[in-house]
């Protein structure tokens, strides 16, 4: 124990404020921040201790000035108030040993601490920055973020930090999302954001890098080369497209592409735009921006369309609101392939009669009855037809009001 532990300093000036008496300031916690005067030391010491004492009260007074106090006289640093008075750092800087006078709650206290040095505390700077610099790094490495990104962003990250001793690195991966250099690299997030997507919706950049690698490798499996692939990418997460969609659409265009006979692509064009006619690219699909179900319907009731085209004939009245009804059937192709050869039989019993006063419309009134839309119309398709056999069986001819003339059952 240093002998001037023992010295009697008088009663603390309640509230803190300088003892005129003594001549020592006390601090709001009975704490002197002041140095000693030094009649009190040399009537308290031998005669050598005494003049030491003295010069280093002397000295005290100088380093004491070069620091900001708080109320209750703590050193501030770098902003930050800290838990040392200027008594004891300049003890510990002076290698005296002195008394500690405030422990970490600023209540008094006799406890002797290590030296703690200024090269010390910057040290112990280093190794805090050293240390976020590391876990800030490691987990955008883990992410899969690259090096010029990370950089960039770590260079706010340590401003942040120089400033605010408080700043984490948990704080800086939440931060660093509003940063010029992190919206450059995952634009979709950026666009989410701006269009009022919460934080806790947003994928993470670990997520949107592995997306990023999902949609690249489906890309190379259907042979596009994608020359604006960030724009994609951001597109695909605004509009809420995932994996499976991702390969969906891309399957989707294969088929219209390349699987689909060329009256269904020319319906296809004829009845939805040009986009998805012959000049159609795997991207068409992949890229739009509308409703996704909307365009499987589409494609569906553009091949219920060619099939019509194809298998029965069907032209004029044939529209792609009536293709949709039939589409909406649910029915199998071979189910609407064999209705539309059925419906290719029964042609002729279109081309009215003179005697046949209803005028039937092979596209319209035929689809609508061989695929039981209209029952009414079923039955009078079939009423004409069981008409135009019991006349026929009896040998005689038919003269139709077309300009197809036929005789017997063959042409009923």
């Amino acid at each position: 124990m240093a002998w001037w532990d023992d010295v009697d300093l008088g009663t603390p000036v309640e509230g803190g404020g300088k003892d005129e008496e003594t001549g020592i300031t006390w601090n709001a916690a009975g704490v002197p921040v002041g140095g000693v005067p030094s009649d009190i030391l040399e009537a308290h010491s031998p005669d050598v201790q005494a003049t030491t004492a003295v010069a280093a009260s002397s000295e005290f007074e100088q380093f004491a000035a070069q620091f900001e106090l708080t109320a209750d006289g703590r050193v501030i640093r770098n902003g930050v108030a800290t838990n040392w008075t200027p008594w004891q750092l300049f003890n510990q800087s002076t290698g005296s040993g002195g008394p500690v006078w405030a422990d970490d709650t600023g209540a008094a206290s006799t406890a002797t601490t290590t030296t703690t040095t200024t090269a010390t505390a910057t040290a112990d700077g280093d190794d805090v920055r050293a240390k976020m610099q590391s876990a800030f790094y490691a987990a955008l490495r883990q992410a899969g973020m690259d090096k010029t990104t990370i950089d960039s962003l770590w260079t706010w990250a340590e401003t942040e930090w120089t400033n605010d001793p408080s700043f984490t690195a948990e704080r800086a991966l939440i931060g660093m999302y509003d940063q010029q250099a992190f919206k450059d690299r995952f634009p979709g997030i950026d666009q989410m954001t701006q269009g009022g997507v919460g934080r806790r919706d947003l994928p993470t950049p670990g997520e949107y890098i592995n997306f990023e690698k999902y949609v690249a490798s489906e890309l190379s499996r259907v042979g596009i080369v994608e020359t604006d692939f960030d724009a994609l990418i951001a597109k695909l997460f605004v509009n809420s497209v995932g994996d499976a969609e991702v390969t969906e659409r891309l399957n989707t265009a294969q088929q219209v592409m390349w699987e689909m006979p060329q009256e269904v692509r020319d319906t296809f064009t004829d009845w939805f735009g040009s986009q998805y006619g012959t000049s159609i690219t795997m991207k068409t699909f992949l890229d739009n921006t509308g409703d996704w179900s909307k365009i499987q319907d589409d494609i569906t009731t553009a091949r219920t369309g060619g099939w019509g085209q194809m298998v029965a004939g069907l032209d004029a009245g044939w529209d792609k609101n009536l293709a949709k009804q039939v589409s909406d059937l649910g029915l199998s192709q071979a189910e609407q392939w064999s209705r539309f050869a059925d419906l290719k039989e029964k042609e002729m019993l279109f081309a009215e009669n003179i005697d046949e006063a209803v005028d039937l419309d092979y596209a319209e009134h035929g689809v609508a009855a061989e695929f039981d839309l209209d029952s009414d119309l079923a039955e009078t398709i079939e009423r004409r037809a069981t008409g135009r056999s019991a006349r026929f069986s009896g040998g005689g001819g038919a003269l139709m009001s077309g300009t197809t003339t036929g005789f017997g059952a063959a042409n009923a």
